[in-house]
């Protein structure tokens, strides 16, 4: 996929930052929230986005990123871990460009437990 100038500047205003032309920190999010959905939207994974929160977005470029460039987003699950009959669900996506991986971002999604009938 591409990053666009156009998605950037969309980005950029959407949060009110100046339009720089520069790759804003978080606009990974808008490419690997739905690189995730392969995985988030599988039936055999069983996912009930009716009980999900965001918990906590980290990122960590290795090199900026910029409009033009092209990129692949590789997510894979760290753990799943439970606490408190909650599920705390931490995702790695890694985006490469052609020279490999520019920037890692994880995701930790939490998956409240299901409502007991009263």
């Amino acid at each position: 996929m591409a990053i666009t100038a156009e998605s950037v500047t969309r980005f950029s205003q959407a949060l009110g930052l100046p339009d720089t032309g520069a790759v804003p920190p978080t606009y990974l999010i808008s490419l690997t929230l739905p690189a995730a959905d392969r995985l988030i939207d599988d039936p055999d994974f069983g996912l009930d986005w009716s009980r999900v929160l965001h918990r906590e977005q980290r990122f960590a470029y290795h090199r900026d990123l910029r409009a033009g460039d092209e990129v692949t987003c590789a997510v894979t699950v760290e753990s799943i871990k439970t606490v408190a009959g909650n599920d705390l669900l931490s995702l790695r996506t890694a985006v490469e460009d052609g020279r490999g991986v520019a920037a890692e971002v994880w995701t930790t999604l939490f998956v409240a437990a299901p409502q007991e009938p009263a």
